[in-house]
């Protein structure tokens, strides 16, 4: 007789946690579906002029540079070499801090297609109005090569110079494709 009671005791038992586990989850399903919504507005967003701007450059005709309406692009379809000769284009661009105060920038490997392993390297190099060279040298071809971070005083242009060699072997009928980024810290 002792037996048969435990066993409804414990039975009753299980059913009665089972209910109010199945009242939890529905409580917890119902809270669930309350939110609190917040709203963000932008308005107006505006337009202001680059503070750093990509800008003629003493090898820009011969680079094929055309520079966007507002200096924050370029687009270069005149770069070419001879096979198993270097080909350095002093001054393909320049890159302008407008602003009144200094700014950090880095120039850095966005990506390329073509031939590329004709190519025995494409460098990238940064100088300053003093001609030194500023940053690392870019490598064309290598993911994360970079200038590193660099400060442009105020007012100063500073030129970009590039560096192109096809291997030995290359044909005239050879292209290759890359892209550069320009980061400008700040607004």
């Amino acid at each position: 007789m002792f037996g048969i009671k435990r066993k409804k005791k414990f039975g009753q038992t299980s059913l009665e946690t089972l209910a109010l586990l199945l009242a939890a989850l529905i409580i917890v399903g119902v809270s669930a579906a309350v939110y609190n919504i917040f709203y963000m507005r932008f308005s107006p967003v505006s337009v202001e002029e680059a503070k750093v701007q990509f800008v003629q450059g003493e090898d820009s005709v011969a680079a094929g540079a055309s520079i966007g309406t507002n200096g924050t692009s370029v687009l270069f379809n005149s770069i070419s070499g001879w096979p198993n000769t270097t080909r350095i284009y002093e001054g393909i661009v320049g890159i302008k801090n407008f602003d009144t105060q200094e700014r950090n920038i880095r120039l850095e490997f966005d990506g390329w297609s073509g031939d590329t392993t004709a190519i025995e390297y494409i460098h990238v190099k940064v100088f300053d109005e003093s001609d030194l060279q500023q940053g690392n040298t870019v490598e064309v071809g290598t993911d994360g090569s970079s200038t590193g971070d660099m400060e442009i005083q105020a007012g100063t242009t500073w030129r970009v110079q590039l560096e192109i060699k096809w291997k030995a072997d290359a044909l005239s009928t050879y292209q290759v494709s890359f892209a550069l980024r320009l980061i400008v810290q700040g607004e």
